[in-house]
């Protein structure tokens, strides 16, 4: 069985991806617009309900990037230097860049991670709705933009921070589109979206980071539409065809 809460405008569902992304393949909604998501890296990352290999990320990449090409109208995808080759050919890369240092890679400091891009990008020129210039790069100033010690605040391996996936979400779809996340994590994506009035779908396997971003989702959720968080939670038990 998969559980599916309900919080506002967002439908989280705990199991694992690729038996619940046929599941919301055929939801009332009948479409996702945008695929917005920070796969695992393959870098033995010590998630709780999944081994971070190289070959299990393999066999993710191999279900969920052909989904996302044949369901969403686009896909964007943020993984690291070393995972881009595991992808499919993109139809273009974008890159969120920071001036700080982090971490150290083959050439030196690492100051940069890819963005996979796949199917047609949002309509119009220049900027997306007034809100974020049309780019295919953001660039962080600061540490705290970047965020590497995220782990005492977050309980999970390896969050985003908001700001980044706040980018990503403004720029790669437009208001009151549906954006789904398969490997929701700690549910940044979905904070994203609370804030920026996006319709959102995420899925994740592991039970505590899926709490996590329950809670995360409620409260934002609850911030912008000025109600209380327990207001806005329904959970629902949905079976896997």
């Amino acid at each position: 069985m998969a559980e599916k809460v309900v919080i506002g405008n967002a439908e989280l569902w705990h199991g694992d991806c690729r038996e619940v992304a046929l599941m919301v393949r055929n939801l009332k909604h009948g479409h996702i617009d945008a695929v917005i998501t920070d796969p695992p890296y393959g870098i033995g990352f010590e998630y709780a309900s999944y081994e971070d290999s190289r070959d299990n990320l393999r066999e993710l990449l191999a279900f969920v990037v052909p989904w996302g090409m044949s369901y969403a109208k686009r896909s964007v995808y943020l993984c690291g230097v070393t995972q881009t080759h595991m992808y499919p050919e993109p139809d273009w890369m974008a890159c969120v860049t920071w001036d700080t240092t982090g971490s150290y890679g083959k050439c030196g400091y690492t100051q940069w991670m890819p963005v996979v891009f796949y199917g047609q990008d949002v309509p119009g020129f220049g900027n997306v709705e007034g809100a974020v210039t049309k780019s295919d790069v953001y660039r962080v100033s600061g540490g705290a933009g970047v965020g590497f010690a995220r782990r005492e605040v977050i309980a999970h391996p390896c969050p985003k921070p908001v700001n980044v996936m706040n980018w990503a979400v403004a720029r790669f779809s437009l208001t009151d589109e549906i954006v789904c996340d398969p490997f929701m994590g700690s549910g940044t994506t979905g904070v994203a979206c609370a804030q920026l009035g996006r319709r959102f779908v995420g899925i994740e396997l592991d039970r505590g980071y899926f709490d996590i971003a329950c809670e995360r989702i409620s409260r934002a959720q609850a911030q912008g539409q000025l109600l209380p968080p327990e207001e806005l939670r329904q959970p629902v038990q949905e079976g896997l065809l």
